[in-house]
């Protein structure tokens, strides 16, 4: 038998260290209908797109610095795994172009097969926001006299409507609209969305923020 005492246990490796995450999705939660499909697969496939969901953002900070928020898909996929439809029927982007641009990238996806039939499912997530300010917080009140005084070239854009809406938009300095957003409760609502977030783009008489804009999220 030697001597000199038992060997030093061997080093740990150290973890190593995962490099910085794409704040992309907040949080995400998945159900189905119809035709089952797993949940787990579905946030996967979502991943896989969080570049493209990126650059939708990219695009609209050359325009409006703020663009950012949460968002809630409506998503109808295929036996083949294709996507048949989808939608916003939340979002507190302000912005109806990066909105479409969201919606445009999940269409291009491939998701996973159901196992019978068509599936629907619902994914959450966020763009976070990359200005080093937020803009002010308004409430709907303070922009209800403006919407009154406008009313009549927002219900023309309700017209035939299957669906209820829900906007978001940014006021600059001398209540300017910069951008607006519009979620719909029903796939049937995107041209009367496109017509509203025109509309609110458009509206005049609302107050000034002062020197930073304010966002405000509101129903129509």
């Amino acid at each position: 038998m030697g001597c000199g005492g038992a060997e030093p246990p061997p080093k740990l490796a150290e973890p190593a260290r995962e490099p910085p995450q794409k704040a992309v999705p907040l949080f995400a939660k998945t159900s189905q209908e119809l035709g089952g499909v797993d949940p787990k697969a579905v946030k996967s496939a979502f991943s896989t797109l969080n570049d493209r969901f990126m650059d939708c953002q990219k695009r609209a900070l050359d325009r409006v610095e703020l663009v950012a928020g949460n968002v809630k898909f409506f998503l109808r996929i295929s036996s083949d795994g294709s996507a048949k439809w989808a939608y916003l029927e939340d979002s507190e982007i302000g912005d109806r172009q990066t909105e479409k641009c969201l919606v445009d990238v999940v269409m291009g996806g491939r998701w996973p097969k159901p196992d019978a039939g068509d599936a629907e499912v619902r994914y959450a997530m966020e763009l976070p926001l990359q200005a080093a300010r937020p803009p002010a917080d308004w409430s709907p009140d303070k922009i209800a006299g403006a919407l009154d005084r406008n009313g009549e070239a927002i219900d023309k854009c309700k017209v035939g409507a299957g669906s209820t809406f829900r906007a978001t938009m940014y006021v600059g300095p001398g209540g300017k609209v910069l951008s607006a957003g519009v979620a719909m409760s029903s796939k049937d609502g995107e041209e009367n969305a496109n017509c509203l977030a025109k509309a609110l783009v458009k509206m005049k008489g609302l107050p000034s923020p002062g020197s930073w804009p304010a966002k405000v999220t509101f129903p129509l």
